[in-house]
């Protein structure tokens, strides 16, 4: 079998998979409801009956930035680093090792099938979403930026990916990592702006974040959505994504090949 259809075969298996769990992934977005009612809350308290302005957004920017967070932060999703640690635990990676298939395009074809059906159903609700937002709060949405929102999500979803497959290789020298990653992916739902926008925690913390991957995740594709960001901050923002996608290509293979040196098929 071809490459190709080996991992065409792997894109459709793990596609399978998801909609078996699709009871799951709708509970999922059931409970997504209650945070973002919570944060809806709190702004419209900060905001009261003024319409001034709060860190540079207006009280329905910030309503529409908070909704499409939430739907893109949700698109960001992961949970494959979980199945990662448990091969390598298992000694289960020892069938990558000695079949024709490699572990890395494998993991990101299944990945991009499980997450196939959830993108289409969160696409829609964005759409849906930033529809209300222009005819009903006036926000500046156009269909320009909605494509170049898209495009940026796409790029952002293979970001995300290659940052958690990267974290995923502590597992060759570290036994239990569960805590880390669970930690890791709260600092990373800050960081990337899927609670608040990051130009809120000031311009310290601004210029910390803009050097590292994570707000090109979800505020900036949030950004384009919403208009804020046009011209050379647009071509920047995407020349950051790829530019952290080379760097994270060329750091998760050189921790895979010092990590399958460690590697012991103890379980396998």
């Amino acid at each position: 079998m071809s490459p190709r259809r080996k991992y065409a075969k792997t894109f459709v298996m793990g596609f399978m998979h998801s909609m078996e769990y699709r009871t799951d992934f709708a509970l999922s977005l059931l409970s997504g409801i209650f945070p973002v009612g919570v944060q809806l809350f709190l702004w419209n308290a900060v905001y009261g009956s003024s319409q001034e302005s709060v860190y540079g957004y207006t009280k329905l920017e910030v309503i529409g930035y908070t909704l499409l967070a939430a739907l893109f932060a949700k698109m960001m999703a992961t949970g494959f680093e979980y199945e990662i640690s448990k091969d390598i635990k298992d000694g289960q990676l020892s069938k990558f090792i000695v079949q024709p298939i490699r572990y890395g395009p494998y993991r990101l074809s299944r990945f991009l099938g499980e997450k196939g059906p959830q993108l289409i159903v969160l696409a829609v609700l964005a759409g849906i979403a930033c529809v209300l937002l222009r005819n009903y709060a006036g926000l500046d949405i156009t269909g320009t930026g909605l494509l170049l929102c898209a495009a940026a999500l796409i790029v952002s979803v293979l970001l995300n990916f290659l940052i958690y497959y990267c974290l995923s290789t502590v597992s060759f020298w570290l036994l239990e990592v569960w805590g880390i990653f669970y930690t890791f992916a709260l600092i990373s739902l800050l960081a990337s702006g899927g609670v608040f926008p990051i130009d809120m925690f000031g311009p310290v913390v601004q210029q910390a974040l803009g050097v590292l991957p994570f707000p090109y995740l979800v505020f900036f594709p949030v950004h384009i959505a919403l208009g804020r960001v046009d011209g050379d901050a647009l071509l920047q923002g995407f020349g950051v994504q790829f530019a952290w996608i080379a760097v994270l290509i060329a750091l998760t293979g050189a921790l895979w090949r010092a990590g399958l040196r460690k590697y012991e098929s103890a379980g396998g």
